[in-house]
């Protein structure tokens, strides 16, 4: 505790290796802000119905389902900067292809579908390996002030580009932004390049770099046996779930809903998208004094009891400055999942950290994937704002779950107290 505290905020960019992730992130992050209001926006042009959305975000959640395992055997294998490097510039490859096609007068729906999924692809792939390379290159005390700046960059960058994405797709076109974005990840990509010299293979594993598919699997089944063995980290990471199944769900309605419901367009849905990034930079700069005034336990608890309460209000909007406020709220109370980022992180070997993650990723995927599909059924049946009512409810429910399981007492400590 007492290192943690005297660790500080800014302490951390002392590190010249996690300050040059920052900037390289946070450049990416205010591509990718307009990314989403770009893909968006232009999936409903492409086909004239608002579901558009869920079908692009069905298509974002498949690389996790069909690949996440193999990727988490081959970022404990190899070295992660280079994997973060290379997926950098695959990243900004594909989205060219887009403005490219459309320049052209080709661009068809299946086209941007399968565009989110190769970039969702190098998502996939990026996302473990910048986490795992996190943890390589800072001291355990500081992943809690790491992850959470991180995630203040990336609501910092998502609320620049939020409020842009929407300017410049009135003003130009969505694929106008999509080349923004590109060119966000090739200078991330430059950043993390010089993070390290020289090769750096993760302990454990690079014996078997040239082993065949028989190590492969046994290498899978011991990151499964792994996670079967650490009962606690099962629960951090079916947080993290509920925590993004909502995230997951209000993304899907947003679009629609600013566009029919409110009826603000693209610059008010980039206003409201970016509020959320407001609070998500307000939640994390205060999360870490929050977390050693109050406790893990509690802040976990609140949030997603104010998650639950924000979703279910958002749901009863009824002009722009109330959604922009009410998104607010729900951005700082999102931010406890960092939390449960943190501890999974700090309660996972350095050599199993690709395969952990990319083992519940390949869970969470699958999950989502069946969210997504309901979605789409949903919106075509039922009111925007009763999908959000019953969405908070599930979040309420899960809460209760978490209350539960956090503050009630192991099976054999009663036993061991009256002993």
């Amino acid at each position: 505790m007492n290192d943690k505290a005297s660790l500080g905020r800014w302490s951390i960019f002392r590190f010249r290796p996690y300050l040059l992730y920052f900037i390289g992130h946070t450049i990416s992050m205010l591509g990718t802000g307009m990314q989403f209001i770009a893909t968006s926006w232009l999936a409903m042009e492409l086909t004239g119905n608002s579901g558009a959305v869920a079908y692009v975000l069905i298509a974002t959640s498949l690389p996790g389902i069909l690949l996440s395992p193999l990727i988490g055997v081959y970022i404990d294998r190899f070295d992660r900067k280079w994997i973060a490097v290379l997926m950098d510039v695959f990243r900004a490859a594909v989205l060219v292809g887009i403005p490219v096609l459309w320049w052209q007068g080709l661009l068809e729906p299946w086209h941007l579908y399968t565009a989110s999924f190769l970039v969702s692809l190098g998502d996939e792939v990026y996302t473990p390996a910048a986490m795992s390379l996190i943890r390589e290159v800072l001291p355990p005390k500081a992943l809690l002030y790491a992850n959470s700046t991180n995630t203040i960059a990336m609501q910092a960058g998502a609320l620049v580009g939020a409020a842009l994405g929407g300017v410049i797709i009135s003003l130009s076109s969505s694929v106008t932004v999509m080349l923004i974005n590109a060119g966000s990840f090739l200078i991330s990509g430059i950043f993390i390049v010089r993070i390290r010299k020289g090769l750096v293979i993760p302990s454990k594993a690079g014996s078997t770099i040239k082993a065949g598919v028989k190590t492969y699997w046994s290498e899978i089944r011991a990151g499964l046996a792994y996670i079967q063995g650490r009962h606690r980290l099962v629960i951090f990471y079916a947080m993290i779930f509920f925590i993004r199944m909502s995230l997951y769900t209000i993304n899907v309605l947003l679009a629609p809903f600013a566009k029919d419901v409110l009826e603000v367009g693209s610059i008010g849905f980039g206003y409201i998208d970016a509020c959320f990034a407001i609070g998500a930079v307000a939640g994390n700069l205060i999360l870490p004094q929050i977390t050693q005034a109050k406790g893990t336990n509690f802040v976990m608890v609140l949030g997603m009891s104010g998650t639950a309460l924000a979703i279910m209000l958002f749901g009863f909007s009824v002009n722009l400055g109330m959604g922009m406020f009410i998104y607010f709220i729900l951005g700082m109370f999102f931010q406890v999942g960092v939390l449960y980022l943190t501890r999974a992180q700090e309660e996972t070997e350095l050599s199993y950290q690709g395969r952990v993650h990319s083992t519940f990723n390949t869970l969470f995927s699958i999950l989502s994937l069946g969210i997504y599909l309901g979605m789409a059924f949903l919106m075509q049946h039922y009111s925007f704002r009763l999908i959000y009512v019953v969405q908070g409810v599930v979040v309420a429910i899960a809460a209760i779950t978490a209350f539960r399981v956090l503050y009630s007492k192991p099976k054999g400590v009663q036993n061991n107290v009256s002993g």
